[in-house]
């Protein structure tokens, strides 16, 4: 499946490959999850899926292959055991970093979208990473393994001790209201239980220790001063279209209203022209009727005088 899914040297690749990556995504997330990281631990075909992220063109590729390195992240301590070591050997921090940053150089609204899916994976990967020192730390302070609920404790809270927000101090809250009816016998429940009791399940695409369908910018907020600078940049830009299009609607109604102008100013000098036209006729005609008057009133002179009188008409004339 790999090498079908690096078989393209563009950058392109199919739907077959993009679902490839969803597949490989689902098998992290199933019950099967340990057989399936042992398929991808080697380091090729770890470095073939970096190089997937970080040299395709489809980004429907992209947000699968994010998605995968997201799952990866989220997933059991035993599969973060196995991939997560080669995934930070072959420099999964500077991919994220790289992809990131052509992303925000690019600047396309559409693609809007793949930035916060990226930003997602390095803070995810830092909480993990967090969890795992503070794992480590405590077991070798205290010489025994360390439970989720204490991992918890740890990461999200204060030097002094202090809760980090509110609802991490309603989570802890909940942890010791288990924690202490287990003690007492009056629940039967593992830590492991408690632990999705309060904090909900794993959820691709969320937070998880804040509690089921809480995502990271809910959490966080746009943390990245880039990111904050993108959107009031597409809001003003959003601002000029709409003040664009005001503008030419205004010129459109005065462009229309000119020529509805222009159209009633035609018609008008139409209508005095062809009244002009009438009169001329009119005037025309009475001249004719005036010469025909003369004409035959002549004639009947002539017809009347004698002839050495009409000679010397002829004569005269």
């Amino acid at each position: 499946m790999l090498k079908a899914m690096t078989s393209s040297s563009n950058g392109t690749f199919s739907p077959y490959e993009v679902q490839g990556g969803g597949l490989l995504t689902l098998g992290i997330q199933s019950s099967e999850c340990i057989t399936w990281a042992e398929a991808l631990q080697p380091e090729h075909v770890i470095f073939h899926i970096l190089w997937i992220v970080e040299n395709t063109l489809n980004l429907q590729l992209i947000e699968k292959s994010v998605g995968l390195l997201l799952a990866i992240i989220e997933s059991q301590p035993e599969v973060l055991h196995v991939l997560l070591p080669p995934l930070m050997k072959l420099g999964l921090p500077r991919l994220l970093v790289n992809l990131l940053t052509f992303e925000m150089s690019e600047r396309i609204p559409e693609r809007q979208c793949m930035i916060k899916t990226i930003i997602v994976v390095p803070k995810t990967l830092s909480f993990t990473l967090m969890d795992r020192k503070a794992s480590n730390n405590e077991v070798k302070k205290r010489g025994r393994k360390l439970e989720k609920i204490l991992a918890f404790e740890i990461t999200h809270t204060r030097s002094n001790g202090q809760a980090a927000n509110e609802t991490t101090q309603e989570a802890l809250m909940k942890f010791k209201r288990l924690t202490t009816e287990v003690a007492k016998g009056s629940l039967q429940m593992s830590g492991d239980e408690m632990f999705v009791e309060v904090v909900g399940p794993k959820h691709h695409g969320r937070v998880r220790g804040y509690g089921d369908g809480i995502s990271p910018t809910e959490l966080w907020g746009s943390s990245s001063s880039t990111i904050r600078d993108l959107q009031m940049q597409l809001k003003e830009s959003e601002e000029r279209c709409k003040e664009n299009d005001a503008n030419l609607l205004r010129q459109l109604k005065e462009y229309e209203e000119r020529s509805k102008e222009n159209d009633a100013n035609l018609l008008r000098k139409l209508k005095k022209f062809k009244e002009h036209c009438k009169e001329s006729d009119a005037n025309v005609q009475l001249l004719k009727a005036q010469v025909n008057w003369v004409e035959s009133l002549l004639a009947q002179v002539l017809k009347n005088m004698a002839p050495f009188e009409l000679a010397q008409f002829d004569s005269s004339s």
